[in-house]
């Protein structure tokens, strides 16, 4: 790992070059942690200068415009990819900080982050400063990035899901930096980035019946991060699922009472996590002589978004 890559003809194609991405690809999982999935996303390894653009979704784009030089040739470059899902919905002001580490607007962030809670704040802070530091070369900035994962990584139980991700983030640019301090970063093109750990539904069973159903809820992070599991109706109206229990990583409940007459016999079955935004909502359609035919609408509804 702190041999420096070679400098033959055809920057990362020789066979060191090779060696040191099959050790980069065990490396990063490692610095990656366990607070958010995407720790060990793929990553590649250039010895050439390499500019990244796009956002940090699946299709992450790269360009390799510099014309490079023997003395760049020699430099050392560590890959790495801003391990953050697809876009966020609209929702509590972590949601903007995310996107902006997200689109590397990596700047933008400190703008973002009045709203926000302390040790939330500090982590926003510091990973931005790490962004900025590996992106833009603000050396200078990792102090500041390395102080403010001292003073969050202690207060993880105080962090909602997406800030999991931030944290992942900020503890995987800070490790490798102080691993390999004379290293400079370089965006990996075609990495597959995760999702942030936060609640996502695969599916209900069954997805119809009538009030007091019984019902199981599968799909990804059901646990600590879920708040409470609501029906909304075509009108919106909202009830609480009855006896909501964790089961082997599913959710199992029971149906409320059925929408009125007025309502529709299509209801949205919705999660929440902290602080108290949708992550995701599922159709269900009550049995009930007492509601409105079954008719499509937004799930989960645009409001609840």
């Amino acid at each position: 790992m702190r041999r420096r890559p070679s400098s033959t003809a055809g920057a990362g194609t020789g066979p060191v070059l090779l060696v040191l991405l099959a050790l980069l690809v065990l490396l990063l999982p490692a610095c990656g942690g366990s607070a958010a999935p995407g720790a060990g996303d793929a990553t590649t390894a250039s010895s050439t200068q390499t500019t990244a653009t796009g956002s940090t979704s699946a299709s992450t784009t790269a360009s390799n415009t510099a014309t490079t030089t023997p003395a760049e040739k020699k430099k050392n470059v560590i890959a790495w990819i801003l391990s953050l899902g697809p876009g966020a919905p609209d929702g509590p002001p972590e949601f903007t900080a995310y996107r902006e580490l997200q689109e590397l607007h990596c700047a933008t962030v400190f703008a973002r982050v009045g709203e926000l809670k302390e040790p939330a704040r500090t982590l926003y802070k510091g990973a931005a400063h790490a962004c900025l530091a590996a992106t833009a070369g603000e050396t200078a900035r990792w102090p500041r990035a390395v102080a403010a994962l001292r003073a969050v990584s202690g207060r993880s139980d105080e962090l909602t899901c997406m800030d999991g991700a931030a944290l992942a983030l900020l503890d995987r640019l800070v490790t490798l930096h102080a691993d390999h301090p004379g290293r400079s970063f370089v965006l990996a093109a075609g990495s597959k980035s995760k999702a942030p750990p936060c609640p996502a539904i695969a599916a209900v069973a069954p997805d119809r019946g009538p009030e007091d159903t019984l019902v199981r809820m599968t799909g990804r992070h059901l646990g600590a991060a879920v708040v409470g599991v609501s029906v909304i109706d075509s009108q919106g109206n909202s009830l609480p699922v009855i006896g909501l229990d964790r089961v082997d990583g599913s959710l199992v409940f029971r149906m409320p009472e059925a929408p009125s007459s007025d309502a529709s016999a299509s209801v949205c079955i919705v999660v929440r996590a902290d602080p108290d935004w949708v992550a995701g909502g599922t159709p269900f359609t009550y049995e009930s002589a007492t509601t409105g035919p079954p008719a499509p609408f937004a799930c989960p509804p645009p409001a609840e978004g």
